[in-house]
């Protein structure tokens, strides 16, 4: 009787530990490509809408006002420490999710799902070419930044992780704890772009959608097309978190 009762929970949480297509992944596809080009729209038109600019450097301008020791210390540890390490972060990243998975799926999910949303996020702002607000025109600049402002590289770096994060973690026991972590992770740098003067706050909040857009997008293909012709062994690896 304890075979017979153990084995079915071990099978089940096999399968639920292994990566499947979505069961409808062209309406997701389709939505996400929709909500790309709404952004890359959108993007255009605030990057040629000085009145729409002007109304948001206004926010920038009074957060510059109203600058601290504490939060200058904050956003400017945020600002080093997304910027130099970003692709080392990843690998970090990626080795843990391996060393606790032991599944290889699961990591080249997450390095395909970052991928995308980050380094699509600079042919965005190539496309849009949205100038960064006029550090002149803040009362306390603390950095100057000279690529185009629209998304935020950093935003879309830490969303597109937060994502990936709560994706790979399927089913964990921890999973609300990931959530929570990678929600407020998003949250605090995206402020923090736009507190340093860095960014407007339509730079910021682009920057979530696309990732999320992006994501979805990747796997779509990932998961429909790509992981499906990998071998068994890879594709069907059950993994560690369940």
């Amino acid at each position: 009787m304890t075979v017979t009762n153990v084995m079915p929970d071990t099978a089940k949480r096999r399968r639920q530990g292994r990566l499947r297509p979505f069961e409808h992944p062209r309406a997701l596809g389709t939505v996400s490509v929709l909500a790309l080009c709404a952004l890359l729209s959108f993007g255009v038109f605030v990057a040629r809408s000085p009145g729409w600019t002007t109304s948001e450097l206004g926010i920038d301008q009074w957060l510059s006002l109203h600058h601290t020791v504490f939060f200058d210390g904050v956003a400017l540890t945020i600002a080093w420490l997304f910027d130099p390490v970003m692709a080392v972060i990843i690998a970090l990243t990626a080795a843990v999710i391996g060393f606790v998975t032991r599944n290889p799926a699961r990591v080249l999910t997450f390095l395909g799902m970052v991928a995308v949303a980050w380094g699509g996020s600079e042919v965005v702002k190539w496309i849009v070419q949205r100038p960064r607000p006029d550090a002149t025109l803040l009362a306390h600049p603390l950095l100057t930044e000279h690529s185009f402002s629209y998304p935020s590289g950093h935003t879309c770096f830490v969303a597109a992780v937060a994502i990936a994060l709560i994706f790979v973690a399927g089913d964990h026991p921890w999973r609300a704890a990931v959530i929570t972590m990678a929600i407020f992770a998003t949250v605090l740098v995206a402020v923090s772009r736009v507190y340093l003067g860095v960014h407007y706050p339509t730079d910021v909040t682009a920057s979530i959608v696309y990732s999320g857009a992006a994501a979805a997008i990747a796997l779509v293909v990932w998961l429909q097309y790509v992981l499906p012709r990998f071998s068994v062994s890879l594709r069907d690896r059950p993994s560690r978190l369940f």
